[in-house]
């Protein structure tokens, strides 16, 4: 599968996972999860479409060796990173927090450096 449709695919995964979360968060009154469903829609589905878009729009980025693995490490950041502000919502603290927001920078450094490199057109 090529990397931009996969982005975008993942993308779509993120849109209805926090529409879902969304649902319960609405019918439970639950809205001090409003944080990690923000996370969720912003960086998971808008991020990770507007990664896919860049790499449809820039063919070459896609054929580099660090497509794959930015793509990894971006997803696992954007993950870490949600499940920890649901946890800060739910108890006040949270130990993955941190690094996920860490791992999503870097995932994020390692698409701009994918761009600088490869998006010469």
């Amino acid at each position: 599968m090529r990397i931009d449709r996969l982005f975008i695919l993942i993308a779509f995964v993120w849109l209805l996972c926090g529409m879902v979360f969304g649902i319960y968060i609405g019918i439970n009154d639950l809205t001090v999860h409003s944080n990690a469903h923000a996370h969720a829609g912003l960086l998971g589905f808008v991020v990770s479409a507007l990664f896919g878009l860049f790499h449809r729009s820039w063919p070459a980025m896609g054929h580099s060796k660090l497509a794959l693995p930015q793509l990894v490490i971006y997803e696992i950041g954007v993950v870490v990173l949600v499940i920890g502000k649901y946890q800060v919502s739910e108890t006040g603290v949270s130990a993955i927090v941190a690094p996920g927001a860490v791992i999503t920078v870097l995932g994020t450094l390692l698409m701009a450096w994918l761009f600088v490199a490869k998006a010469q057109d």
